[in-house]
């Protein structure tokens, strides 16, 4: 049985052209964009991919909606865990019934919350400024994500107001330029360890866990083998600690 793979999509296989180190090649196009900051793979990581799919069951684990996977052009054809983790997709490309309605109720019990948040938005900043919406599934909102137009370091102006009017019940993940609350009962953890237990009936199968992000660690805590980039904020944080 192949090796089955979990493993984040943005800034850990492919990432935006900005923060490239070379000039992005059109040829390792990796996903399209609606407002043109589309993605690429690096020569290593097109590489990587391509072992991947091929030798692993490779299943994407990401925050993104499942419309924004879809622009993907990865060709993905196993499980897909998107809106993070708040929505799976079978390998048909369904959403499954089971996962939908159970995290459905998650969501439904903060939606105020969420409407919270968004209103603080549009009542103390200007659209130039922010970009900032409620992700959506199926008609559920999942959670809500706040981009700043400019540079990342503009997010410090709204992030401590709004993890202030946050409810309890929903947890604050901020990387890059990238701010959002997510209730606590969805999390990409959870959808990891449901898929898990829904595929792997032969324990012996090894399971891998990649991501960038601190918020990537719970998910990839439930695998046998821990995959981190370099120079991610993982990587980051485990340099300043060794620094200290």
């Amino acid at each position: 049985m192949r090796p089955v793979f979990f493993s984040d999509l943005d800034d850990t296989i492919f990432q935006t052209a900005r923060k490239m180190q070379e000039a992005p090649d059109l040829e390792r196009l990796a996903s399209e964009a609606l407002n043109g900051s589309h993605s690429y793979m690096s020569a290593s990581q097109a590489l990587m991919m391509k072992w991947l799919l091929t030798s692993t069951r490779f299943i994407p684990v990401t925050a993104r909606s499942s419309e924004a996977l879809g622009r993907c052009r990865l060709p993905f054809e196993d499980y897909q865990v998107c809106t993070n983790g708040g929505v799976i997709l079978t390998p048909s490309g369904i959403r499954d019934p089971d996962w939908h309605a159970k995290m459905k109720r998650e969501a439904e019990a903060v939606a105020a919350d969420l409407e919270n948040l968004m209103s603080f938005m549009s009542l103390k900043t200007t659209p130039d400024r922010f970009r900032y919406w409620i992700v959506e599934e199926f008609g559920t909102g999942f959670y809500f994500c706040v981009k700043s137009n400019d540079d990342a370091q503009r997010l410090d102006e709204i992030d401590d107001a709004l993890s202030r009017i946050a409810a309890p019940g929903l947890v604050r993940h901020r990387n890059d330029n990238n701010l959002s609350f997510t209730p606590a009962g969805i999390s990409k953890r959870y959808a990891v360890e449901y898929l898990s237990q829904k595929l792997l009936s032969d324990k012996s199968v090894p399971v891998f866990g990649m991501g960038d992000s601190v918020t990537d660690l719970p998910f990839m805590a439930t695998c046998d083998m821990l995959v981190i980039p370099k120079n991610s904020q993982i990587d980051q944080k485990i340099l300043q600690s060794e620094e200290r």
